[in-house]
């Protein structure tokens, strides 16, 4: 678990908790099993899922999101300058690749198969709900932009019918459309990927 939390870090999730004393008295950490299937104390916000993503597609090296690269006065002076990227790297980009094709699969014969808008951009993407269906998640990317959707309630109660499907519909639409005159990419494979016939 220690590995899988430092992992989440290095991705850009702030939202871990180590070990944090309630106020009961019961003491939370996100450094256990759970952790691989999602299970984070006080859950994750979209704009680091979308990052941690990026990652992947960015064949494994994390970029902080900013909002905003330069703010210039009335004159055109530079104020504050933002344009470099705060970076590292979290996964080898073999791994990256790997991930990246395990998700294509995802998009065209899994749970992602109502967010994919077609072979005419490569696309990898991962669906994800919480007990419940009290979140719905989708998180995807192509080779040029990454987009995840969340829905649920900011009170964490409970959404009414079983329809978890309907950020993989948000997700097709927005991605779908911002792709309409983009050229066909796929994902570059790095060296060091060998395929193997499995009989």
């Amino acid at each position: 678990p220690q590995l899988g939390y430092d992992y989440l870090c290095n991705f850009g999730i702030t939202t871990l908790v180590d070990n944090r004393v309630e106020k009961n008295g019961s003491v939370s950490s996100d450094i256990q099993q759970a952790l691989a299937l999602g299970g984070i104390t006080d859950g994750v916000t979209n704009l680091e899922m979308t990052a941690a993503y990026a990652t992947i597609a960015n064949q494994g090296t994390y970029i902080k999101p900013k909002f905003y690269t330069k703010i210039l006065d009335h004159d055109g002076n530079v104020l504050i300058d933002n344009t470099t990227p705060e970076s590292h790297t979290v996964i080898k980009d073999t791994t990256a690749w790997l991930l990246t094709s395990a998700m294509e699969d995802v998009m065209t014969s899994g749970t992602g198969t109502s967010a994919y808008f077609g072979s005419s951009m490569a696309q990898a993407g991962k669906s994800g709900t919480t007990t419940s269906s009290r979140d719905a998640l989708f998180a995807g990317y192509t080779p040029y932009y990454t987009c995840a959707v969340w829905g649920g309630y900011d009170d964490n109660a409970m959404q009414k019918g079983s329809d978890t499907n309907y950020p993989k519909r948000i997700w097709k639409a927005v991605m779908k459309r911002i792709h309409e005159n983009l050229a066909y990419k796929d994902f570059t494979k790095p060296s060091g990927i060998v395929a193997v016939a499995v009989c």
